[in-house]
């Protein structure tokens, strides 16, 4: 029922800008041969389970290389998000994620097309992301046989793990798995990654229903979260009451104007604990309306339009359309914490 939500939330009137997406979706389809046409035999063969196999298999489907167990799935068209005016504060974030820079020949808005991640709880909270587009492997692997200070602040090291060339800088790092698909996390979401790769198939192990919602046409990003044995989340429920009793999350959206489209369904462990998110949702729209006056005293915020919420029996579905300057100060706070991660020890 809640996908049927998110479905249908497409063709509300506040969720309207959602079905422009296409355009975004050109994009991606011109870019797409770039990763599906660069195969052959001058690309390097991938280790899976033991046999080198073609790369561009991997290339082909980038959700098999996740570890299993997400508690959040993620898919972000980076290509449309870096055509927005969004895209010098995600420039900082997946520098961040992915420490390379000119001394590897990398420009993540040239470079970067689009990245399938996961957050994992293996050893704490963990990460895991597959980034495709196009990477000059040779000046990677040169940025790190120098140890090169990378845009982080920390020096790119390489080591082995997996009969794989693992490379790291501060507490993140990547594996370059073809000239067009790298594998980017910490240290514990990278491992268990390769370790999938080295003894198993290149076969999702991701539910079903994850992959459709992020593949929902027309959205530029979704998350898909099951968070129904997740401890922590009852945990932050004081601070954030519709976290209260809440199983699954759905959410999808795109960069059309006022800045990014948000449509999305949270399903409850029963009726009543819907009822009460979708009281606390109202309420977190009054601390968006904060942001408002704010902006009206010159903070540059701009103004928020109006969320609308609905429930119906466990499932509370929302959608809320956020102007540039709000979503700019989220990035931007967004960045910092992710380089602050990168840095910690």
């Amino acid at each position: 029922m809640a996908r049927t939500m998110v479905r249908t939330l497409l063709h509300a009137r506040t969720a309207a800008a959602l079905r422009r997406a296409a355009g975004a979706l050109a994009l991606v389809a011109l870019t797409a041969p770039a990763l599906a046409g660069c195969g052959g035999a001058d690309d390097s063969l991938a280790l899976v389970g033991g046999e080198k196999i073609d790369a561009t298999a991997i290339d082909r489907d980038p959700l098999a290389v996740l570890p299993s167990g997400a508690v959040m799935l993620g898919y972000l068209d980076a290509a449309a998000l870096f055509t927005s005016s969004l895209g010098g504060e995600v420039n900082q974030i997946i520098t961040s994620l992915l420490p390379l820079g000119p001394e590897s020949n990398f420009v993540p808005a040239r470079d970067v097309v689009k990245i399938h991640g996961g957050l994992y709880a293996m050893q704490g909270a963990d990460f895991c992301a597959v980034m495709q587009g196009n990477f000059d492997v040779d000046a990677i692997r040169r940025a790190a046989d120098a140890r090169t200070v990378t845009v982080i602040g920390a020096p790119l090291v390489k080591t082995r793990y997996a009969d794989n060339d693992l490379f790291t800088a501060g507490n993140v790092g990547f594996v370059v798995l073809t000239p067009h698909t790298i594998l980017t996390g910490n240290e514990t979401g990278m491992r268990r990654a390769l370790d999938r790769l080295r003894s198993g198939k290149l076969e999702r192990s991701v539910p079903a229903w994850m992959v459709d919602l992020i593949g929902t046409r027309g959205a530029s990003f979704a998350v898909a979260g099951d968070l129904s044995s997740q401890a922590a989340v009852a945990s932050a429920a004081g601070q954030l009451p519709f976290l209260a009793g809440l199983q699954y999350v759905r959410i999808i959206g795109n960069f059309q104007p006022p800045g990014v489209n948000f449509a999305g369904a949270l399903t409850y462990a029963d009726p009543q604990s819907a009822a009460s998110g979708a009281v606390a949702l109202r309420n977190l729209e009054q601390i968006a309306k904060i942001a408002s006056v704010l902006s009206s005293w010159g903070f540059g915020y701009g103004s928020v339009p109006p969320m609308q919420v609905a429930q119906r029996e466990s499932d509370v579905a929302f959608t809320v359309p956020l102007g540039e300057g709000i979503v700019r100060m989220l990035l931007r706070t967004t960045a910092e914490t992710a380089r602050s991660v990168a840095l910690l020890r």
